[in-house]
């Protein structure tokens, strides 16, 4: 028999979706506010990508309501801290207290407890100089092209597929789950508040991602985020003082290509291409500060470091 080409194996669905929803997302960002408002539509459009899947119409609009009520959620509690200090801290806490408790929920919910979590650091450390309205607007026109495209395939094939999807709720929130989530991303935000207060919030972003409840996921999610982020790094520099203009657009359109495939392959991966999002296509411009770069991979050595300590000595040990 033969054996399937992997071109047959790329997720030809997802790809197109990713490339365009990143690619206008960047260009639309840049037309309609300028500079200052591309962190924030890339990292709706970022979101968008990352809930995306195969499945039918109905189950890929509740996890695209989830992500766009999640990140605006977040945001906004973002923005009720808008100063480093112990306001932060305390909004890092409670995002990560509501993720934890609707992580045993269906797909759709969890997608929205991480996106509340991923964008409440987000709203803390970006688009304070926006206001909060316009933070949100643009967050929205990050993900306004998955929207369009999600209405699209709603329009060709009709609003189908089952009501309900692929994990239900097996039963009230794990406590243990719900209540090491915001330990950990807390614990990240104290060492974010001491060490690198002007910017608190990539460390406990970086350990919100890292972070998972079992000892071998976490061991493996973190050696994978480490050797993801030095690639991505690596990647970003030699990109970033190589390429502009449209260029940057070209790029934008490759990675989002690229992104679901490699996704599906490895969490290092997906590492790599979303460091080389935020630092070059976030953030354009050449990242000639040597300080940033190891201030990035400090901080994710650090984080990583904190989802270890807290998830490990935790672990379940077998009944006798």
């Amino acid at each position: 028999m033969r054996r399937p080409s992997r071109l047959a194996a790329v997720p030809w669905d997802r790809t197109v979706r990713s490339a365009v929803a990143i690619t206008a997302a960047l260009v639309g960002a840049h037309a309609l506010v300028g500079p200052a408002g591309v962190p924030v539509a890339v990292a709706g459009a970022v979101c968008s990508v990352n809930g995306d899947h195969s499945g039918p119409v109905r189950e890929r609009a509740a996890r695209f309501a989830a992500i766009l009520l999640g990140g605006a959620a977040g945001l906004l509690l973002g923005h009720a801290a808008p100063t480093p200090g112990w306001g932060q801290v305390a909004c890092m806490v409670v995002a990560a207290l509501i993720a934890g408790l609707v992580g045993s929920a269906r797909p759709a919910d969890q997608l929205f407890g991480l996106k509340l979590m991923v964008l409440t650091a987000i709203g803390m450390g970006l688009g304070h100089g926006l206001g909060t309205a316009r933070t949100m607007g643009l967050y929205g026109l990050g993900c306004a092209p998955m929207g369009l495209l999600l209405a699209v395939a709603w329009c060709r094939r009709g609003f189908g597929g089952p009501r309900f999807v692929r994990v239900p709720v097996s039963g009230p929130p794990r406590w243990d789950t719900a209540l090491r989530l915001p330990l950990c991303v807390g614990s990240a935000a104290v060492l974010a508040e001491v060490l690198r207060p002007e910017h608190a919030f990539w460390l406990p972003l970086t350990a919100a991602l890292a972070f998972r409840p079992a000892d071998a996921s976490v061991l493996r999610r973190v050696g994978d985020r480490v050797a993801g982020t030095v690639l991505g790094v690596l990647a970003a520099v030699i990109a970033a003082h190589a390429l502009s203009g449209w260029a940057l657009v070209a790029l934008a359109a490759l990675v989002g290509a690229v992104f679901p495939g490699a996704t599906d392959r490895s969490y290092a991966l997906h590492t790599a291409l979303a460091s080389v999002i935020v630092l070059v296509l976030a953030v354009p411009g050449p990242p000639s500060e040597g300080r940033v770069i190891t201030a990035r991979l400090t901080d994710t050595l650090i984080a990583c470091a904190v989802a270890v300590a807290v998830g490990h000595p935790w672990r379940r040990r077998p009944a006798l």
